[in-house]
């Protein structure tokens, strides 16, 4: 598995990104933590976008929600080091942040398997290139 993702500029490249984290996280996640992917970013039609609206889904959610022992952490992927958060994910992760919860943002496969291994939802013994 290969620890960088190229930044190709698409929506496939942090598919492909997050694909790869939720294998690791399947495989390998502590029975101590729970997580999940928020897939609030996808494209919709719009019917489905006034639905959702409609029913409290705010623009600038992290993408993973994970929920351990005495500790809650927000994960964002990008799809490439050059790619910024936007305002309201920028606005969000300030806020969680603030909260006293954990907040992580990369592009990198390596850089989230770090992070997670830092906070203890992953094992040290999983090494990434």
């Amino acid at each position: 598995m290969r620890g960088g993702i190229p930044n190709k500029g698409n929506r496939a490249v942090e598919f492909r990104l997050a694909s790869q984290l939720a294998m690791l996280l399947k495989l390998h996640c502590s029975d101590l933590w729970r997580y999940t992917h928020l897939p609030l970013g996808e494209k919709r039609d719009n019917a489905t976008a006034r639905k959702l609206k409609l029913m409290g889904v705010v623009a600038g959610w992290p993408d993973y929600i994970f929920v351990g022992p005495g500790k809650v952490f927000f994960l964002e992927l990008k799809r490439g080091p050059k790619v910024k958060a936007s305002s309201a994910q920028s606005e969000i992760a300030g806020h969680l942040m603030a909260c006293g919860f954990g907040y992580g943002l990369t592009s990198e496969l390596r850089d989230a398997v770090g992070m997670l291994q830092q906070i203890g939802v992953l094992p040290t013994t999983i090494h990434v290139q």
